[in-house]
């Protein structure tokens, strides 16, 4: 587990995945996406507890947009 990041964890339609890390790669430092399934369409976003605001932010507007569940929310911080 990682101890400086917030992870969530989100399942989208496989075909999605993509998309959403472009666009996360498009707002550099605002959190890492990893493909845990892809067969699944689970993925974890990595987010920074400095920038869990403008994530929340993109999250929300990219949920208007791709259905998906989340699935789990974990902070890292001991």
């Amino acid at each position: 587990m990682h101890t400086d990041s917030i992870q969530w964890e989100i399942e989208v339609e496989k075909k999605d995945i993509a998309y959403i890390v472009s666009i996360f790669d498009g707002y550099e430092n605002l959190a890492v996406v990893r493909t845990l399934d892809a067969s699944r369409g689970l993925i974890e976003l990595l987010v920074s507890p400095d920038y869990l605001e403008d994530s929340c932010k993109l999250i929300e507007a990219i949920s208007k947009e791709i259905p998906f569940c989340r699935r789990r929310i974990a902070s890292g911080k001991k």
